[in-house]
């Protein structure tokens, strides 16, 4: 940092320790290949992994990077690639899982967290959409309330969880359910039941996804609001990388994206559609750039 000029979005994140759910995920991925490159003196970033038959997490984090997203990081910067710790837990589960150690670990030494895990399924049952998206934000942001040397607490959320809304602005809007009884009716309630009632219960929202990401949002406004520092950042239909750190890198067909690869490849020449129609996406790297820089203005 140079005189009395605020420090560069790398010079902030020098020597800061990061805790990322969702990291194994498509933005995850995105995420951690550009702190580790763009940011090389990053502190060390802790993975939430869940425990897989047959796999330790170290190696699930090597698995992790062994793809052509993280080429240019391991010509640049190979060394970063040990900044990566695992930490086994589960969005799914309570206290996400982690051990106390791990937890100890977290509470001395993270500084930003970038909560990113979620079910993207429009089509899981409301039990299961409320359980991982709405009680895992629960979960992590109460985790996040105990560390001690927390700066950001970054949320992903999704435009689409206000499809009431034509314009959506940067406000929170009131909600249509309260998060707290959804949370119970998923643990405790038969799940035959729930599913009955689930599109009285969700109106007017589409599907349990856009539901259950909108109280993720008011999880993060009423616990965070004037206790610690927080961002809800509302990302349109994120798809492949539009520059950095391979143009066009993508790691799944969600979505658009399966039209979009059809239309490059020739396969399908046109499309019967609304002309008037704007095909709402962003590039995941502008997402992520968008991320880092949201983080770095809601520095102390």
């Amino acid at each position: 940092m140079t005189g009395d000029l605020p420090p560069t979005i790398p010079e902030y994140f020098s020597g800061k320790n990061i805790f990322v759910t969702g990291g194994t995920g498509f933005i995850g991925k995105v995420l951690l290949e550009k702190l580790l490159r763009s940011c090389p003196d990053v502190g060390k970033i802790f993975l939430l992994i869940r425990s897989k038959k047959g796999k330790s997490p170290a190696e699930r984090v090597t698995a992790l990077t062994d793809i052509p997203l993280f080429d240019l990081l391991k010509e640049q910067h190979p060394e970063n690639l040990k900044k990566m710790v695992p930490v086994v837990g589960d969005v799914n589960e309570l206290d996400l899982g982690i051990s106390e150690e791990d937890r100890k670990t977290l509470v001395e030494e993270v500084n930003v967290v970038y909560h990113i895990a979620a079910s993207v399924r429009f089509d899981d049952p409301l039990k299961d959409a409320i359980i991982m998206n709405t009680r895992g934000t629960r979960e992590a942001v109460k985790l996040s309330k105990q560390l001690k040397h927390l700066e950001v607490f970054f949320h992903f959320s999704t435009t689409y969880c206000h499809t009431d809304k034509e314009v959506i602005d940067e406000v929170m809007y009131p909600p249509f359910a309260d998060w707290r009884d959804a949370i119970e009716i998923a643990e405790k309630a038969d799940p035959h039941i729930v599913d009955v009632f689930s599109n009285k219960y969700m109106h007017p929202f589409p599907n349990t996804y856009t539901f259950a990401k909108r109280l993720a949002e008011h999880v993060v406004h009423d616990y965070c609001d004037g206790q610690i520092p927080s961002i809800i950042l509302r990302p349109s239909i994120v798809i492949n990388t539009m520059l950095e750190p391979v143009s066009g890198w993508i790691d799944n067909f969600n979505g658009p994206v399966g039209i979009l690869v059809a239309s490059g490849k020739g396969i399908m020449r046109s499309v019967y559609a609304d002309p008037e129609v704007i095909a709402d996406y962003v590039p995941c790297d502008v997402l992520i750039k968008g991320a880092l820089i949201a983080t770095w203005s809601k520095k102390p």
